[in-house]
């Protein structure tokens, strides 16, 4: 259970460490301190390849480590793209937030007005949330919607998403409690379509990331330059990580697809922490808007957070002061990443990798302390990596049962071949055995089929298979097989039993 409540809050909405109040600002350390910490995390975690960027005050640090490609041995640099997982929020926000100075959305009025294709129903009455309510994630939409998603390349993809969503009653009255899922973002996503008449990818890649300056982030993979260094995705497997292309998600585009780079992450740390004074006003009004939480509904406090946040515009904003501090995490089924932003002290930290892991949040927290002059906490286990073990072991564990299993039952085979074991007719005790081991089989293999979806706040398989480790479906298909080789193998011995043996004759003296 533990395990359940940590997996998918860390796969979809990432992790956020709350800081300790300090007057002086911290100081930029020696790059090795980051390096050697960065290195030994990457290590222990097997992680394939990680990007960092800081930025303390002025001063800005990004570097690469690991691979990017382990086939081809290329190595990640400050230049290599990732892609940014629900970290994409944060720039879907901005749009809209642009949309919104600009005058062209009312934050206030009801998403219909934008999308009159969608009507959203709650307790089966028909509600009508607004914008804002999709922005801070207080629409109601349950938090299972990222499994709702299907995959596609299409250039309806996102409207379809849309529509499927609207047509999914919604859990919780618009505007009245927050609750994290993923399809907000989607929605508004299609509103910033609807009201520029571009392609989401269009819009932000001429009204959001130019203007910012941001010449390596793009929505999505598809529109990336043929020079572009995007780095592999990796699962992980029996035997470490294996590379894996994830299916193509355009309809969730705004909500976790955006790619960017070390170097354009540490300019977009720059743009939080109001470093660049070149940007258009509308732009300015807008990062400080996504940085405002939601003021109508009450502050969360929940697993794994030790602090109370609200939701702002992509962000994370705890302590609802002048100078919050805001934090993000996003998982892709082959991509992590981690961004937090300390306003007060001007510090940024990104951690972007090419694996889905907690490590990434681990990693943030950790060069966080590092540049406040702390020892850096021990990370957490990894949530993917502990799935991907206990997959592991009862995998091996089920194939070396199977075996031992096939071998008994072709010993019996051969046993009633030679007439050793014969077939005496079935009897009420016997019918009776015979339909406990089915049961048991077919309890086993209900149990294999139920247990990832638990972990997986019952999603259903297709997601499972997605983004969970390689070993997961293979470990579940295995512990079903051991279990119909155990119950046939049982059946069998009932139904063919030991022939009596001759006893020898005693003689009377």
């Amino acid at each position: 259970m533990r395990l359940r409540r940590l997996f998918i809050p860390l796969l979809i909405l990432g992790c956020a460490i709350i800081p300790n109040a300090q007057s002086a600002e911290a100081k930029m350390p020696d790059p090795q301190a980051f390096d050697q910490y960065v290195a030994d995390m990457v290590n222990k975690d097997n992680l394939p390849g990680v990007s960092i960027a800081i930025v303390n005050g002025n001063e800005t640090y990004t570097q690469g480590y690991g691979l990017a490609n382990q086939a081809a041995k290329r190595k990640v640099s400050p230049d290599t793209l990732f892609e940014l997982g629900s970290n994409s929020k944060a720039y879907t926000a901005l749009g809209i937030l642009l949309l919104a100075e600009q005058g062209k959305v009312d934050l206030k009025a009801p998403v219909s007005r934008y999308l009159p294709q969608t009507e959203w129903k709650f307790d089966q009455a028909q509600v009508d949330p607004a914008v804002k309510d999709f922005l801070h994630q207080t629409s109601g939409m349950g938090s299972n919607s990222i499994a709702l998603i299907k995959p596609s390349k299409d250039e309806q993809a996102l409207q379809d998403t849309v529509r499927n969503l609207a047509s999914q009653p919604l859990w919780y009255k618009p505007g009245q409690q927050f609750l994290y899922s993923t399809g907000n973002y989607d929605v508004l996503g299609a509103i910033i379509e609807q009201v520029s008449g571009q392609s989401y990818e269009s819009f932000m890649a001429t009204e959001v990331m130019k203007p910012l300056g941001l010449t390596s982030t793009y929505a999505g993979t598809a529109v990336l330059p043929s020079d572009a260094q995007l780095s592999s995705g990796y699962k992980l497997g029996l035997i470490g990580n294996r590379s894996y292309e994830a299916p193509t998600y355009r309809g969730n585009m705004p909500a976790g697809y955006i790619v960017s780079n070390a170097k354009d992450m540490a300019r977009w740390l720059q743009i939080q922490l109001e470093q660049d004074d070149t940007l258009p006003e509308s732009l300015h009004r807008a990062v400080n808007a996504s940085h405002i939480p939601d003021d109508r509904v009450a502050a969360t406090l929940t697993e794994p957070y030790d602090s109370p946040f609200r939701y702002g515009g992509g962000w994370l904003v705890f302590d609802r002061g002048e100078q919050p501090y805001l934090s993000h995490g996003g998982n892709n089924p082959n991509f992590s990443s981690y961004v937090l932003v300390d306003l007060e002290k001007k510090i940024g930290v990104a951690v972007m990798g090419n694996r889905n892991s907690t490590y990434t949040y681990a990693i943030a927290s950790g060069l966080y302390d590092i540049l406040l002059g702390k020892q850096p906490a021990a990370a957490p286990p990894d949530t993917t990596s502990t799935a991907n073990l206990a997959a592991t072991i009862l995998l091996v564990l089920s194939i070396l049962l199977s075996l031992w299993l096939l071998y008994r039952l072709v010993l019996l085979i051969l046993a009633m071949q030679r007439g050793r074991r014969v077939f005496t007719g079935f009897t009420a005790a016997l019918y009776i055995k015979t339909a406990l081991w089915i049961l048991f089989a077919a309890l086993m293999i209900g149990v294999a089929w139920y247990i990832p979806k638990l972990l997986f706040w019952g999603y259903p398989w297709p997601f499972i298979i997605v983004w969970a480790p390689f070993t997961v479906a293979p470990a579940m298909i295995s512990l079903g097989i051991t279990a119909i080789l155990f119950a046939g193998l049982r059946i069998t011995a009932a139904l063919f039993p030991r022939r009596a043996e001759e006893q020898p004759i005693s003689l009377a003296v």
